[in-house]
C-alpha cells in the first residue's frame, strides 16, 4: 500500500480528495487499485484501522488467558490421575517383592 499526495493537475476534477491510496497486487485495472481521499478520510481509516487491531489484540490476549486455564485444569486433572494411581502403584511394588521372594515384604 502507498500514500501520496496529489499534485495541482491531478486535483482538477476534485481538490477536496488530495490523497492517493494504491493497493498494488489487487486485480481492478493494470493490477492497481487506486482510491482518493481526504485527508480527514485517511484520519478516519487510521483510526478504524488502530480499533480494530484493539480488537484483534484483546481477543489474542482472551485466547491466551482461556489457553492457560485451560492448561491449569489440564494440569490439575493429571496430578490428581497421578496422585490416584499411587495405591496401584504401591501395591504392585509389594506383590512384586513378594514375588521375588523378599522376607522383609509385608502384605
Amino acid at each position: 500500500m502507498r500514500l501520496r499526495l496529489l499534485d495541482e493537475t491531478e486535483l482538477a476534477g476534485d481538490p477536496s480528495r488530495s490523497v492517493e491510496m494504491t493497493l498494488d497486487g489487487v486485480s481492478v485495472e493494470d493490477d492497481r487499485l487506486a482510491v482518493r481521499l481526504t485527508p480527514v478520510d485517511l484520519v478516519h481509516l487510521a483510526l478504524d484501522a488502530e480499533r480494530v487491531m484493539a480488537e484483534i489484540r484483546a481477543e489474542a490476549v482472551r485466547a491466551e488467558q482461556a489457553w492457560r486455564r485451560a492448561l491449569g485444569q489440564w494440569h490439575e486433572e493429571g496430578r490428581a490421575a497421578v496422585e490416584a494411581r499411587e495405591p496401584g502403584v504401591a501395591l504392585l511394588t509389594r506383590v512384586l517383592a513378594a514375588l521375588r521372594g523378599d522376607a522383609a515384604v509385608t502384605c
